[in-house]
């Protein structure tokens, strides 16, 4: 039987802090979910805990074989970076694993770094089992096994056939924020996400979902053993299908729920945003992306300005607090279609402007669109791909024509819009839910940030 420590990286080591409000490590409670019935595991979440000598006498009690790590391209790497160099130089017999989003889709950038030992590439769960079930048996061989370093993928798991995730693999009491998902991938094959490389197949979308009776499943336990009535449902769109969200949200009334979601605008209507707010949806987060056609078509966004209007409209008239996402600074975007969006923000005021400068991320076809115009410069190695993106407030890797500084007065211009009306709405809300910790530290953060949203770096 192996021993495995999956550990969470800090969000951004260079903050050295602790989060005051951290989000469940959803991916790695799934996995430790496959494994534990034939394995020994346990979580370690970097966010909660950034002391270097607390990590490593937890490994000395534990004494795990495999330490693995999950990844995203951000400011993340900068904490994997850096503990997984000082685990192989203070435990070198232990496995040093890493998956996650980042190791799929630039899997050398890892491989490249000789601390790291293998790379669990795609779906972790079946995958990483059998990378665990190898080891115990004859550790010569994890190196052939699909899914790991640069071999061929498997197949997806049926989604039904996975165990419902247990979260008791954390310490809940430590956790704010709440997430659930019963899908994988989405049904938009929108050029600036990764999510059709990392969930599609042949290039095309594929989404996979729990039944109707493994969803209401999971949900009754979350309410009725975690105890949890306030929670995200973190799916890249909750209501794609229709008929089984109308009777997710049939089953769930009986409950007295706060939850917030995603969704495309082309799947929003009276009929179910009628029904998630009978549930207890107070936000759903929206990508209206753009205020110009041409930007929608460019991005393949398979939406129109019209349903942008439609989905904000029909928002406010249940009652659902919109949160609209939009990107500037988009490869081809002139200052007029940025204009365009300013027009459309003010005009149809979206309760929340969630407004960002675009910044190219790989997996993404508008990435490899912008290496191949000479817009961008890959990173060379894991070092740079750790300060990619810059952090949530910084402006890194412009690939338009307008300067850094302007798309920052835009943006804080636009973030603006509505966006404390949005947050007295949210508090009220999370009065209601008697949150009373997350409204302290929303207010710490808006009396700290003084309106401020991006730097440059």
């Amino acid at each position: 039987m192996a021993k495995v420590l999956l550990i969470q990286p800090h969000d951004d080591r260079r903050t050295c802090k602790e989060s005051k409000d951290p989000w469940t490590p959803l991916s790695l409670v799934y996995i430790g979910t496959a494994i534990e019935e034939s394995h020994s595991v346990k979580i370690y979440d970097r966010n909660l805990n950034l002391s270097d000598g607390d990590l490593f006498d937890y490994i000395n009690n534990y004494n795990p074989n495999i330490i693995a790590f999950t990844s995203v391209t951000s400011t993340m790497l900068l904490d994997l970076i850096y503990i997984a160099k000082k685990l192989k130089l203070k435990f070198p017999k232990i496995l040093i694993v890493v998956g996650g989003i980042h190791a799929t889709l630039e899997p050398e950038s890892f491989l490249n770094e000789g601390y790291i030992d293998y790379v669990v590439r795609g779906e972790g769960d079946s995958a990483f089992l059998d990378f665990c079930n190898t080891f115990d048996k004859n550790v010569k061989k994890l190196k052939n096994l699909k899914n790991i370093n640069l071999n061929p993928l498997r197949p997806y798991v049926n989604m039904d056939d996975l165990k419902i995730p247990n979260y008791n693999l954390l310490d809940l009491r430590k956790y704010e924020h709440f997430f659930v998902s019963i899908s994988r991938g989405c049904p938009g094959n929108c050029n600036f996400c990764y999510s059709t490389r990392q969930w599609g197949i042949s290039g095309q979308p594929f989404v996979r979902s729990f039944s109707v009776e493994k969803s209401t499943e999971l949900f009754k336990k979350i309410v009725e053993e975690y105890n949890r009535k306030v929670f995200s449902i973190v799916d890249d769109n909750f209501i794609s299908f229709k008929t089984k969200a109308l009777k997710i949200c049939r089953f769930l009334e009986k409950y007295n729920l706060y939850f917030w979601c995603f969704a495309r605008v082309d799947f929003i209507n009276d009929e179910i945003l009628r029904a998630v707010k009978r549930t207890g949806c107070h936000t759903i987060q929206i990508g209206a992306e753009t205020g110009s056609q041409r930007i929608l078509d460019f991005l393949n966004k398979k939406t129109t300005i019209q349903q942008n209007i439609n989905a904000i409209n029909c928002c406010k008239k249940n009652k659902i607090t919109c949160d609209a996402s939009f990107m500037i600074g988009l490869p081809t975007e002139t200052e007029e279609e940025m204009n365009q969006t300013r027009n459309f923000i003010k005009k149809y005021r979206p309760d929340i402007a969630n407004v960002k400068i675009y910044n190219p991320l790989p997996g993404a076809p508008l990435f490899d669109y912008c290496l191949e115009k000479k817009l961008i410069n890959k990173p060379k190695n894991l070092q740079e791909w750790a300060i990619w993106t810059g952090g949530h407030r910084t402006v890194n890797n412009n690939s338009s024509t307008t300067s850094a500084n302007n798309l920052l007065k835009l943006s804080q211009e636009l973030w603006r819009v509505g966006h404390y009306r949005a947050k007295i709405k949210k508090f009220i809300f999370w009065l209601k839910a008697r949150q009373f910790r997350v409204i302290f530290i929303g207010i710490k953060r808006i009396i700290k940030s003084k309106g401020k949203l991006y730097q440059v770096e």
